[in-house]
């Protein structure tokens, strides 16, 4: 009996897979008859910025981890994923003014945050 309820699931997988796809040709097919340049998505490797956020001392543990500290500060979770990341090809720390600012370089160019407001008290 498994052997059945797997196969079925695969059936219903494919069909939603194969629906997925048809939908995705046809908005492609559309934009393209608009004149609208498409941009393939499959060949970016965004795999540093993911890191970057993700790891074990990454962005959003860094910033959970400011937000649980009593005197948590901005500027405190700034330094520590500068000092923690300044290896990181993602993480931009050069030519910036404010010690609440870092920035991410993303696969469609850099983008600066200000974090000055990341641990506002609720």
């Amino acid at each position: 009996m498994r052997h059945y309820y797997v196969l079925v699931y695969m059936k219903q997988y494919e069909d939603q897979n194969s629906s997925t796809i048809d939908s995705q040709r046809a908005i492609k097919e559309e934009y393209t008859a608009e004149g609208i340049d498409l941009f393939d998505f499959s060949m970016v490797d965004n795999s540093g910025v993911i890191e970057l956020f993700e790891c074990k001392l990454g962005l959003i543990a860094s910033l959970n981890e400011e937000c649980v500290r009593p005197q948590g500060k901005s500027s405190s979770f700034v330094y520590k994923i500068k000092m923690l990341h300044n290896e990181s090809k993602s993480l931009l720390v050069d030519r910036l003014q404010n010690e609440c600012e870092f920035g991410i370089r993303h696969f469609a160019g850099a983008v600066t945050y200000d974090a000055s407001e990341f641990l506002k008290v609720s």
